[in-house]
């Protein structure tokens, strides 16, 4: 007679009581008792994590030498095993040897349901036998919501009894699998009865997906496959993914990048297609080889690479630096690069970039990468610090603004990431804010000033006011700042799409190819329209550098502008913000056309309208009294004269007479410029020590004299002072030459 089958106990196998009439319910009733079961898997998988995170990193260190991750299971776990396995490979470009999934009964088993197959333990060690298992690198997971499934318990065993790393996959607790004393890790997710008692294939299936899902791709990303929340590993094998590889390089590699795609695809092609070691190659100004080999020794983690590679090739400044410091450092982490500004007492001077680093488009992780990348470019740049650990630099005061950092939801991890990174607590010598705050801070030791209005017109647009309080600027109000879904009138990118506008709307007017036509025995072309080579429609100029720019310069070209712009997006959401750039570069083009196109130019003039519309809403609440306050224009459109003019025009009209207008061309400069000048008014904004008690020792008194050139270029000398006072000299930014001293006693 047959062994009967204890099935009591099982979670899987009760009744659920939530569900004991949903046969007579009204088909909605019935939907929603089902959602309302499946609500409750994620809380299950949740207390599941700390298990799950010791079996990816259990995982992670046999593959990364080669290793295969083998899946096993029966019935419906058996299916989702194969799917998950089947799944890692072109999703990360991951080896298909690397995962193996076995299902009881064989292929055949997927499509139609194979009796016996599950209990069939001899089947389960000649599999396995088959693969020919090195404990070694191999590892295993056993899939089974029951937790008795005789293929399974068996395939786990051999496994253990051989010495590979195994887990354990179950939705019962306790199970014959997890008192087996096979497995080294073991994943409970207790989902409880079934709406439909004894279908695994619901709850129980639901939150094996989810362990799986979580596990491959956790596993994927601490091997390397990914860089922040982007797919690293890429190879570019077709038109799409050769696209795909110049936006994910594009976007980390910022201003480092070739411009064009023909350089970069040479970048590309000398890295065998490789997207991570194209991204290294550029970011470390190294070989390929160079680069491979750094990523061999990092275990192919590219974000590990740029933390712990030190940039060989980096231009020097001509100031001989001092190592001792102190220094400060300042970073202006936004959207389309990250700059790292660093200062010294003698005149010592760094710079770094890296790519964007807005955190709310490439996580923190990324924009942690980013940060540390110009920093150590910056430390680098001076030949007495090259090479040497940021957390060796004698920083007095840390500065780091970022894009994004305004989220509450990710301050917290940036916080977090930048203390661990700079070996310092927040306000100790360390303030993190927004990039915009870089703005606005360097003015608050100007005492006649009572507020200050930043009117940024970048890729996007914002405007913010601030108020002082005591020695500091707080912030009171926000206008625009919406997104180019919804606002960003008057930016590059508002700029650049109605300049788009009337280029499509002109390519809407030309025919799609020129048309021939016989004249006379002779064939002569359409031209916009017209015969006998007449042009019978005058292309604005606007247009027609619009067209130049996209390249689509031959006649009949340009009706597929619109396809030039999106084609290539319209299947790539991941890397979205490249179109968002790309419509933005195209403001300079509407820049250049303006002297000649009548359409350019109103283009502008709208722009700078919503720009003083913006700064209006601040203005018009009352709170600010506009004659003590500075108006601080800043991003890339204010330092056109063409659009800067137009706007301080425009100004005009809303008849409001700030104290004083400016132009900020470097935050990351004028923001570490600005920490040195409130180290020498005793108005550290870190609320650290006063500037003078940093250099001053039993044996002498010391003074501060500073020098700004208008080269941008700030210059510090510590010198001894009889009189024990401490000075300063600023240049009054006329021509340079000027310069006002002041003490300080």
């Amino acid at each position: 007679m047959p062994s009967t089958i204890q099935l009591e106990g099982l979670q899987t196998e009760e009744r659920n009581p939530v569900s004991g009439n949903i046969d007579q319910v009204s088909t909605l009733e019935l939907c929603q008792i089902i959602n309302n079961e499946d609500a409750t898997v994620a809380l299950a998988v949740q207390k599941c994590l700390p298990i799950i995170a010791q079996a990816i990193d259990g995982l992670a260190g046999p593959v990364r030498k080669g290793g295969r991750v083998v899946y096993v299971g029966a019935g419906t776990s058996g299916r989702l095993g194969v799917l998950d396995a089947s799944e890692i490979p072109p999703t990360f470009s991951a080896s298909s040897k690397q995962f193996v999934s076995l299902i009881a009964g064989g292929d055949v088993a997927l499509r139609y349901a194979q009796e016996g197959a599950e209990d069939d333990v001899v089947g389960a060690v000649e599999d396995l036998k088959a693969l020919n298992l090195d404990p070694a690198l191999d590892s295993l997971i056993g899939i089974a919501a029951s937790g008795r499934t005789p293929y399974v318990l068996r395939c786990l065993s051999y496994a253990k009894t051989l010495g590979c790393t195994t887990v354990g996959i179950s939705c019962s607790d306790p199970s014959a699998m997890s008192t087996s004393g096979n497995v080294d890790h073991m994943i409970s997710v207790v989902t409880g009865p079934e709406v439909v008692t004894g279908s695994t294939r619901m709850k129980a299936g639901t939150a094996t997906k989810l362990v799986l899902n979580m596990l491959s791709t956790g596993l994927m990303i601490k091997t390397g496959k990914t860089y922040g929340n982007m797919m690293i590993d890429l190879k570019s094998s077709n038109k799409k993914l050769q696209q795909r590889s110049r936006n994910i390089i594009r976007t980390i590699c910022g201003p480092s990048c070739p411009t064009s795609d023909g350089e970069l695809d040479g970048v590309i092609t000398a890295c065998n297609g490789s997207v991570k070691l194209a991204v290294a190659t550029i970011l470390l100004q190294a070989t390929a080889d160079d680069a491979a080999r750094r990523l061999e020794i990092n275990h192919g983690v590219l974000s590990d690479v740029l933390k712990h590679s030190k940039i060989d090739q980096i231009s020097s400044t001509k100031v001989e630096c001092n190592s001792d410091g102190p220094f400060v450092l300042c970073v202006d982490g936004g959207g389309s690069k990250c700059a790292a500004i660093l200062l010294g007492k003698d005149g010592e001077e760094g710079r770094g970039e890296a790519g964007g680093c807005n955190v709310s488009n490439v996580g923190t992780e990324a924009a942690i990468s980013s940060i540390l990348l110009a920093i150590q470019r910056a430390v680098d740049s001076c030949p007495a610090t090259r090479g040497k650990p940021i957390q060796t630099i004698n920083f007095k005061a840390v500065w780091v603004g970022l894009a994004g950092y305004d989220r509450p939801e990710v301050a917290g991890s940036v916080d977090s990431a930048l203390t661990e990174l700079l070996n310092r607590p927040k306000g100790e010598g360390l303030k993190i804010s927004t990039d915009i705050e870089l703005l606005v801070t360097p003015f608050a030791n100007e005492h006649h000033l009572d507020s200050a209005i930043v009117l940024v017109a970048g890729t996007g647009s914002i405007a913010m006011s601030y108020k002082r309080d005591e020695d500091r600027f707080v912030r009171t109000g926000r206008a625009g700042g919406w997104g180019h879904l919804l606002g960003d009138d008057g930016s590059g990118y508002g700029i650049g799409r109605e300049g788009l506008r009337v280029a499509l709307g002109t390519a809407d007017e030309l025919p799609l190819r020129p048309t021939n036509v016989e004249t006379n025995g002779q064939t002569n072309e359409h031209t916009n329209g017209g015969t006998n080579g007449e042009t019978i429609e005058v292309v604005d100029p606007l247009a027609q550098k619009i067209f130049e720019h996209f390249k689509l310069t031959e006649s009949g070209q340009q009706a597929y502008l619109l396809n030039r712009i999106l084609a290539k997006e319209l299947h790539d959401e991941e890397h979205a913000s490249t179109l968002t750039r790309r419509i933005a570069d195209v403001a300079r083009v509407v820049l250049d056309a303006s002297p000649q196109s009548n359409k350019a130019r109103a283009i502008l003039e709208s722009g700078s309208k919503s720009l003083v519309r913006i700064l209006t809403t601040l203005v018009r609440r009352g709170d600010l009294d506009v004659s003590k306050s500075r108006l601080i224009l800043a991003g890339g459109l204010m330092h056109n004269d063409t659009y800067h003019q137009m706007l301080l025009d425009e100004l005009l009209s809303i008849n409001e007479k700030f104290d004083s207008i400016q132009a900020v061309n470097h935050p990351a400069l004028d923001g570490a410029q600005g920490k040195i000048v409130a180290y020498t008014s005793k108005l550290l904004l870190l609320r650290g020590v006063e500037f003078g008690r940093l250099y001053q020792d039993s044996e002498r008194l010391l003074s501060l004299e500073i020098n700004i050139l208008t080269d941008q270029h700030l210059n510090i000398r510590i010198n001894e002072n009889s009189s024990g006072k401490q000075s300063y000299r600023r240049g009054s930014g006329k021509v340079g030459k000027e310069q006002a001293k002041r003490k300080i006693t």
